[in-house]
């Protein structure tokens, strides 16, 4: 008889429960997408300045590119949840808007990002 293992572990944290295998399918995903964002040469930009950093627009849409936002906004805060164990959204749909984004640019760099966002949409939508 084989036994089978979950590869979901349960900890408490302050008072609540926070599964490991969402964190750890997160962060493979996060840095999945830097690998993609590299190999496509959109990783590396100017960082924005506190100003930009500070807007209160969607995806800081009215400050900076939408790879700005990826990079230095929505992969860093993930990144703090991720070190400080704090629960993690329940729905993501940022596939959509890369998509929309990038619909102009290389075909070869649309698909690599907007695939690498499905992933982590995936992940973070799951139960």
């Amino acid at each position: 008889m084989t036994m089978r293992y979950s590869m979901a572990a349960i900890l408490p944290f302050f008072g609540r429960e926070i599964r490991l295998d969402k964190h750890h399918k997160l962060a493979d995903s996060l840095l999945n997408l830097e690998k993609v964002m590299r190999e496509v040469n959109v990783w590396q930009m100017a960082e924005p300045s506190d100003q930009a950093l500070a807007s209160q627009q969607p995806f800081c849409i009215d400050t900076m590119g939408f790879d700005q936002w990826l990079r230095f906004v929505m992969i860093a805060r993930f990144k703090t949840m991720l070190a400080q164990g704090q629960a993690l959204p329940n729905h993501s749909n940022i596939a959509p808007m890369a998509e929309d984004f990038y619909k102009t640019q290389d075909k070869q760099v649309k698909s690599a990002i907007v695939n690498a966002l499905k992933m982590l949409d995936l992940c973070l939508n799951e139960e």
